[in-house]
């Protein structure tokens, strides 16, 4: 049993950083700070063809 503990912690350790990087934009989406940006990019962009 030890040892199916062993390889799963090292399974999780090679797959931990994908499934942070995942959550991390996946909260970052969903505030109200990262939506306020997208919105201004968006905004942004037709400005600079009408110059």
């Amino acid at each position: 049993m030890m040892e199916k503990n062993k390889k799963l912690m090292k399974k999780l350790k090679t797959i931990f950083p994908f499934i942070s990087a995942i959550g991390v934009f996946f909260l970052a989406s969903n505030s109200p700070m990262w939506k306020q940006m997208v919105e201004n990019e968006i905004k942004s962009i037709p400005v600079k063809e009408f110059k």
